[in-house]
Protein backbone atom coordinates (compact mmCIF):
# COMPACT_ATOMS: atom_id res chain seq x y z
CA UNK A 1 0.00 0.00 0.00
CA UNK A 2 2.86 2.44 0.81
CA UNK A 3 4.69 1.74 -2.39
CA UNK A 4 1.43 2.22 -4.54
CA UNK A 5 1.30 5.55 -2.30
CA UNK A 6 4.96 6.54 -3.03
CA UNK A 7 4.59 5.40 -6.85
CA UNK A 8 1.50 7.81 -7.49
CA UNK A 9 3.53 10.91 -5.30
CA UNK A 10 5.92 10.10 -7.70
CA UNK A 11 4.35 10.41 -10.85
CA UNK A 12 2.08 13.40 -9.54
CA UNK A 13 5.26 15.62 -9.16
CA UNK A 14 6.69 14.51 -12.32
CA UNK A 15 3.46 16.03 -13.50
CA UNK A 16 3.95 19.24 -12.00
CA UNK A 17 7.95 19.55 -12.75
CA UNK A 18 6.59 19.34 -16.66
CA UNK A 19 3.75 21.71 -15.84
CA UNK A 20 5.91 24.06 -14.47
CA UNK A 21 8.63 24.09 -17.31
CA UNK A 22 6.04 24.64 -19.50
CA UNK A 23 4.49 27.42 -17.15
CA UNK A 24 7.69 29.06 -17.37
CA UNK A 25 8.51 28.53 -20.80
CA UNK A 26 5.32 30.16 -21.47
CA UNK A 27 5.84 33.15 -19.06
CA UNK A 28 8.93 34.07 -20.24
CA UNK A 29 8.14 37.83 -20.09
CA UNK A 30 6.54 37.41 -16.30
CA UNK A 31 10.00 35.81 -15.17
CA UNK A 32 12.13 38.82 -16.77
CA UNK A 33 9.64 41.37 -15.17
CA UNK A 34 9.70 40.15 -11.94
CA UNK A 35 13.81 39.70 -11.79
CA UNK A 36 14.30 42.50 -13.37
CA UNK A 37 15.18 44.76 -10.09
CA UNK A 38 17.31 42.12 -9.11
CA UNK A 39 19.09 40.98 -12.29
CA UNK A 40 21.93 43.21 -12.22
CA UNK A 41 22.74 42.25 -8.54
CA UNK A 42 23.06 38.33 -9.14
CA UNK A 43 25.75 36.60 -10.44
CA UNK A 44 23.49 34.06 -12.70
CA UNK A 45 22.75 33.89 -16.55
CA UNK A 46 19.46 33.98 -17.76
CA UNK A 47 19.75 29.99 -17.83
CA UNK A 48 20.19 30.05 -13.64
CA UNK A 49 17.19 32.63 -13.76
CA UNK A 50 14.88 30.18 -15.35
CA UNK A 51 15.93 27.59 -13.80
CA UNK A 52 15.11 28.88 -10.43
CA UNK A 53 12.27 29.98 -11.99
CA UNK A 54 10.92 26.32 -12.83
CA UNK A 55 11.65 25.41 -8.99
CA UNK A 56 9.47 28.61 -7.64
CA UNK A 57 6.70 27.65 -10.59
CA UNK A 58 6.79 23.93 -9.29
CA UNK A 59 6.28 24.75 -5.69
CA UNK A 60 4.08 27.45 -6.45
CA UNK A 61 2.04 24.75 -8.11
CA UNK A 62 2.51 22.36 -5.09
CA UNK A 63 1.32 25.29 -3.00
CA UNK A 64 -1.80 26.40 -5.36
CA UNK A 65 -2.50 22.43 -5.05
CA UNK A 66 -2.26 22.03 -0.96
CA UNK A 67 -4.52 24.67 -0.77
CA UNK A 68 -7.00 24.60 -3.07
CA UNK A 69 -6.87 27.57 -4.59
CA UNK A 70 -5.63 27.29 -8.38
CA UNK A 71 -6.69 30.59 -9.73
CA UNK A 72 -3.61 32.10 -7.34
CA UNK A 73 -1.21 30.23 -8.90
CA UNK A 74 0.66 34.08 -10.14
CA UNK A 75 0.85 34.95 -6.87
CA UNK A 76 1.97 32.22 -5.14
CA UNK A 77 4.97 31.99 -7.79
CA UNK A 78 5.56 36.37 -7.53
CA UNK A 79 6.25 35.85 -3.70
CA UNK A 80 8.19 32.54 -4.08
CA UNK A 81 10.19 33.53 -7.35
CA UNK A 82 11.22 36.76 -5.43
CA UNK A 83 12.53 35.15 -2.46
CA UNK A 84 15.11 32.68 -5.15
CA UNK A 85 16.18 36.10 -6.59
CA UNK A 86 16.70 37.96 -3.39
CA UNK A 87 18.39 34.61 -2.55
CA UNK A 88 20.97 34.78 -5.47
CA UNK A 89 20.89 38.79 -5.58
CA UNK A 90 22.32 38.35 -1.99
CA UNK A 91 25.49 36.38 -3.69
CA UNK A 92 28.59 38.05 -4.35
CA UNK A 93 28.64 40.45 -7.24
CA UNK A 94 31.12 40.73 -10.04
CA UNK A 95 33.28 43.41 -9.86
CA UNK A 96 34.28 44.88 -13.68
CA UNK A 97 35.96 47.42 -13.22
CA UNK A 98 38.83 47.10 -10.33
CA UNK A 99 40.69 50.58 -10.50
CA UNK A 100 37.07 52.41 -8.83
CA UNK A 101 37.80 49.28 -6.10
CA UNK A 102 41.21 50.16 -5.18
CA UNK A 103 41.42 52.57 -2.28
CA UNK A 104 44.74 54.17 -0.92
CA UNK A 105 45.63 53.13 2.51
CA UNK A 106 48.09 53.51 5.15
CA UNK A 107 50.59 50.45 5.99
CA UNK A 108 49.94 49.04 9.25
CA UNK A 109 52.49 47.47 11.66
CA UNK A 110 52.68 44.08 11.90
CA UNK A 111 50.70 43.78 14.98
CA UNK A 112 47.71 44.97 13.57
CA UNK A 113 48.27 42.29 11.32
CA UNK A 114 48.57 39.64 13.76
CA UNK A 115 45.46 40.96 15.39
CA UNK A 116 43.76 40.74 11.60
CA UNK A 117 44.56 37.12 11.84
CA UNK A 118 43.62 36.31 14.83
CA UNK A 119 40.08 37.62 13.84
CA UNK A 120 39.65 36.06 10.74
CA UNK A 121 40.70 32.68 12.55
CA UNK A 122 38.49 33.12 15.50
CA UNK A 123 35.47 34.36 12.91
CA UNK A 124 36.12 31.26 10.17
CA UNK A 125 35.00 28.94 13.57
CA UNK A 126 31.31 30.01 12.79
CA UNK A 127 31.34 28.21 9.37
CA UNK A 128 31.14 24.75 8.22
CA UNK A 129 34.20 23.10 7.28
CA UNK A 130 33.91 23.57 3.55
CA UNK A 131 33.18 27.42 3.76
CA UNK A 132 36.52 27.50 5.61
CA UNK A 133 38.30 26.26 2.98
CA UNK A 134 36.28 28.30 0.42
CA UNK A 135 36.47 31.63 2.63
CA UNK A 136 40.33 30.80 3.11
CA UNK A 137 40.76 30.39 0.11
CA UNK A 138 39.25 33.74 -1.24
CA UNK A 139 41.52 35.44 1.23
CA UNK A 140 44.30 34.53 -0.29
CA UNK A 141 44.03 35.89 -3.71
CA UNK A 142 45.45 38.47 -4.92
CA UNK A 143 42.71 40.12 -6.99
CA UNK A 144 38.45 39.64 -6.34
CA UNK A 145 37.54 36.23 -7.62
CA UNK A 146 34.31 35.89 -9.56
CA UNK A 147 31.99 33.21 -8.79
CA UNK A 148 32.75 31.29 -11.90
CA UNK A 149 36.02 31.42 -10.93
CA UNK A 150 35.41 29.79 -7.18
CA UNK A 151 32.71 27.09 -8.82
CA UNK A 152 35.50 26.40 -11.45
CA UNK A 153 38.36 25.59 -8.30
CA UNK A 154 35.96 24.12 -5.86
CA UNK A 155 34.02 22.17 -8.40
CA UNK A 156 30.76 23.06 -7.81
CA UNK A 157 27.81 25.53 -9.56
CA UNK A 158 27.60 28.89 -9.65
CA UNK A 159 24.51 28.77 -7.87
CA UNK A 160 25.95 26.56 -5.01
CA UNK A 161 29.40 28.67 -5.03
CA UNK A 162 26.60 31.89 -4.05
CA UNK A 163 25.46 29.83 -1.72
CA UNK A 164 28.50 28.61 -0.34
CA UNK A 165 29.69 32.41 0.09
CA UNK A 166 26.44 33.88 1.23
CA UNK A 167 25.64 31.20 4.08
CA UNK A 168 29.41 31.84 5.22
CA UNK A 169 28.51 35.74 5.23
CA UNK A 170 25.36 35.26 7.44
CA UNK A 171 27.01 32.71 9.87
CA UNK A 172 29.77 35.10 10.31
CA UNK A 173 27.63 38.50 10.72
CA UNK A 174 25.51 35.95 13.40
CA UNK A 175 28.53 35.06 15.66
CA UNK A 176 29.66 38.56 15.36
CA UNK A 177 27.16 40.34 16.58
Amino acid sequence: MTLHNQNSQQIGNRKTWETAIQWVSANRKLIRQIASPYIRHMSADSNDLFQEATIAAFKALIACRKKDKPDQLIQFFRVIFKTHCIKLASGIQAVNILDEHYLPHQEKPEEAEDQGTVRIEEALQAVSKRQREVCIWLLQQPEPVSTPELAKKFKVSRRHACRLISGSIQRISKATV
